[in-house]
């Protein structure tokens, strides 16, 4: 086979090093949605809360956001008022996400009898634009939310002692700025509440 005078065969070397700049390119670049925990939202039955009632922070649970590059949370929490003989009891419940990386958190949002629907559980959701630092450069090995509450009140009722009961959590981190219209620096809590795309 002839060969031609004037061609020339390309450089290995710079293969490489173009092959290994779009490697590293494409390791950098942001993953939309990088990281969901697919738990149940909407449970029939949802635990009483533990801990002493008064002003005590307890702990529901921690979300895992290592690695954590985009600025929204959506957590979604089923929840329940407990009914007695005649109604739903007197009982009452705060809860918060808090960052643990800069101490920020959500607003307060109580949750007692009166958001009673016939004993059914319904859902407490937050759009938390949060404080936490997102992106490659957080050389942090490990980053957390928690779910934090404080029992109001609490009764007993046939030998047991109840608070509002919450089930396990439905977590979405990794959501870009300006996807949803509830998005909010204050977490936006509010019951049942729907998310709605921003428009193009």
């Amino acid at each position: 086979m002839a060969i031609q005078a004037n061609a020339m065969p390309p450089s290995l070397v710079a293969e490489i090093n173009e092959m290994k700049r779009r490697i590293t390119s494409l390791e950098r670049k942001p993953k939309l949605g990088s990281v969901n925990e697919r738990l149940p939202v909407g449970m029939i039955q949802s635990p009483s809360l533990e801990g002493t009632e008064g002003d005590v922070t307890h702990g529901l649970g921690v979300i895992n956001t290592t690695g954590l590059n985009m600025p929204v949370i959506l957590a979604t929490l089923p929840f329940h008022i407990p009914w007695g003989t005649s109604g739903p009891l007197d009982v009452s419940v705060t809860i918060w996400l808090q960052d643990g990386v800069t101490g920020g958190k959500t607003k307060e949002i109580t949750l007692d009898k009166s958001l009673d629907q016939g004993g059914w559980t319904r859902n407490l959701n937050y759009s938390w634009i949060h404080p936490q630092p997102v992106g490659f450069d957080d050389d942090r090995v490990y980053k957390h939310v928690s779910i934090a509450y404080r029992v109001n009140k609490r009764v007993t009722f046939n030998g047991e002692s109840l608070t509002v009961g919450v089930g396990l959590p439905s977590i979405v981190v990794g959501i870009p700025l300006g996807t949803y219209v509830e998005e909010s620096a204050d977490g936006n809590p509010r019951i049942d509440g729907l998310l709605t795309p921003v428009p193009e």
